[in-house]
C-alpha cells in the first residue's frame, strides 16, 4: 500500500478516535475557559492524534501501530481534559479513568468483532473497521451517559475529594485489568472462548461495580442538595428579616414625614436656609439606609442585607446593579451565587481585619448576566483552575447554580485584591 493510502487510513482512524475522545471530553467537562480557547486546545489534541497516527502507521511495525497512537492519544486527551475542565481534580480523574474503561471495552469488542467479520482482511482495512466499531459502540454509551448520567454527575461537587479519590481507585483497578485483557486479545490475533468468557465476566463485574458507584453518587447528590437547600433557607431567612426591618423603617419614615415637612416649613418661613440644610443632612443617613440598587427584589434584598452586615463589621461596601424586575436567572440561583460571593468577600475582610472595600457590579450585557465582586485578600490565598484551592459549600453552590446557565467562573488575585467574576448565559 502506498504512502498516500496509508496517510488516508491514518487520517480516517485518527478522525474516528478524535471524535470519540472529543465527545467524551465535552460531555464530561465543566468548561473553564471561553469557547475559542477551549476549541483551540481540543483542536490541538486532534492535530497531535493525527500526527501520531501517521508516524505509527508509516514507521512502526504491525504490533505497535495501534497501541502507540491509542496510548499517547488517550494520555494527551486526558491532559487536555484536566486542563480545560473547572471540576475538582479527582472528579476529573474518576470520569476520565472510567471513560478509559469504556475505551478498553469498546476496543476489545472491536477487536473481537474484526476476528468474526473480517478474519482475512488487510491490516489497514482491519484498522479502519476497528475504528468504526469502536466509535459506534462509544456513541451508544455516550448517548446513555448524556441522558441519564451527566445530569446527576453535574450536580455533585467536584471538590468532595475523599469520595472521588475512592471512586477513582476503583475505576483505576478496572482500567488496568481491562488494559491487560485488551493486550491479550490483541496478541491472540484470533477469537478464543476462554478469553471471551473472561472478557464477559470482567464486563459484568464492571457493570455491577458501577451500579454501586452510581448509588454512591446519588447519595453524594442528595447530600449536596440538602446542603444547598439548608444554605438557601438561611440566606432567604436573612433576606426576609432584612426586608422586614427595611419595611418597618420605611413605615416609620413615612409616619414622621409630616413632622419633617412642618419643621422644614417653619425654618423656611424664618428664612433659616442653613438650618434647613443641616436638618436634611441629619436625615440623609436614615434615608440612604435602605437604597434601591435595581428593580429586582431578590438582588436588591441580597445587596441590602450585605450592606447592613458590612456596615456592622466596619467594612466599606458599594454596589451597582441593573438587574431587571423579571430576570431570566431564578431567585434561588441569585441567592446561591450572589449571596455566596458576598459572604466570602465579607469573611475575607473580617479574616484579614480589613476595612474593605467590597465592590459589587452586576450588569446585563446582551443575553449575559455578569456578576463581579472584589475585596481585599491575603497573600496566602491560593487559586487553582480559576477557583480558590480551599473551598467549601459556598463555592460548590456557586458552581452548581451557575452550571444551570452554562456559566463561567473565574477568580483572580492580584496585588492584595481578589476579583470573583461569574458570567451567566440564561
Amino acid at each position: 500500500m502506498g504512502t498516500a493510502e496509508i496517510i488516508t487510513i491514518a487520517f480516517l482512524v485518527s478522525l474516528l478516535f478524535f471524535v470519540t475522545h472529543l465527545t467524551a471530553g465535552l460531555l464530561m467537562q465543566a468548561r473553564k475557559y471561553p469557547v475559542k480557547k477551549t476549541a483551540l486546545l481540543w483542536g490541538s489534541a486532534g492535530i497531535f492524534l493525527f500526527l501520531v497516527c501517521c508516524f505509527s502507521f508509516l514507521c512502526l511495525e504491525k504490533p505497535w501501530r495501534m497501541p502507540v497512537p491509542l496510548t499517547l492519544s488517550y494520555l494527551y486527551f486526558w491532559g487536555v481534559y484536566i486542563h480545560v475542565s473547572a471540576d475538582g481534580f479527582w472528579k476529573k480523574c474518576y470520569l476520565w479513568i472510567t471513560y478509559g474503561c469504556v475505551f478498553c471495552i469498546s476496543l476489545s469488542v472491536s477487536f473481537l468483532g474484526c476476528y468474526l467479520l473480517v478474519p482475512g482482511g488487510s491490516d489497514y482495512f482491519v484498522y479502519f473497521v476497528r475504528g468504526v466499531l469502536y466509535a459506534g459502540i462509544c456513541c451508544g454509551i455516550f448517548l446513555a451517559y448524556y441522558k441519564y448520567g451527566r445530569p446527576v454527575i453535574r450536580e455533585v461537587s467536584g471538590f468532595r475529594t475523599k469520595n472521588w479519590i475512592s471512586l477513582s481507585i476503583v475505576s483505576a483497578i478496572y482500567f488496568c485489568t481491562f488494559v491487560v485483557l485488551l493486550s491479550k486479545i490483541s496478541a491472540d490475533n484470533g477469537l478464543y472462548s476462554n478469553t471471551l468468557l473472561l472478557f464477559l465476566l470482567l464486563v459484568c463485574s464492571f457493570a455491577v461495580a458501577n451500579i454501586l458507584i452510581i448509588s454512591d453518587i446519588y447519595q453524594m447528590r442528595k447530600e449536596a442538595r440538602d446542603e444547598l437547600v439548608k444554605q438557601n433557607v438561611e440566606y432567604l431567612l436573612s433576606y426576609v428579616e432584612n426586608a422586614r426591618k427595611t419595611e418597618q423603617e420605611n413605615r416609620r419614615f413615612r409616619h414622621d414625614l409630616r413632622h419633617h415637612d412642618e419643621q422644614i416649613a417653619a425654618m423656611a418661613r424664618e428664612g433659616n436656609t442653613a438650618g434647613i440644610l443641616a436638618y436634611l443632612g441629619q436625615n440623609r443617613e436614615a434615608t440612604e439606609s435602605f437604597p434601591a440598587w435595581c428593580p429586582n427584589v431578590t438582588v436588591n434584598g441580597i445587596l441590602g442585607s450585605y450592606a447592613a452586615k458590612a456596615k456592622q463589621a466596619g467594612v466599606e461596601y458599594s454596589a451597582q446593579a441593573d438587574t431587571p424586575a423579571r430576570s431570566p436567572v431564578a431567585d434561588v440561583d441569585f441567592v446561591a451565587i450572589l449571596a455566596n460571593l458576598l459572604e466570602n468577600a465579607l469573611n475575607a475582610c473580617v479574616a484579614e481585619k480589613s476595612a474593605g472595600p467590597i465592590r459589587v457590579h452586576i450588569r446585563n450585557v446582551g443575553n449575559k448576566t455578569v456578576i463581579a465582586v472584589t475585596n481585599p485578600c491575603g497573600a496566602d490565598l491560593k487559586l487553582g483552575n480559576g477557583l480558590p484551592a480551599a473551598r467549601g459549600i459556598g463555592i460548590d453552590s456557586i458552581i452548581a447554580s451557575s452550571g444551570k446557565y452554562r456559566g463561567e467562573i473565574n477568580y483572580e488575585a492580584r496585588e492584595g485584591v481578589c476579583t470573583a467574576c461569574v458570567i451567566l448565559n440564561p
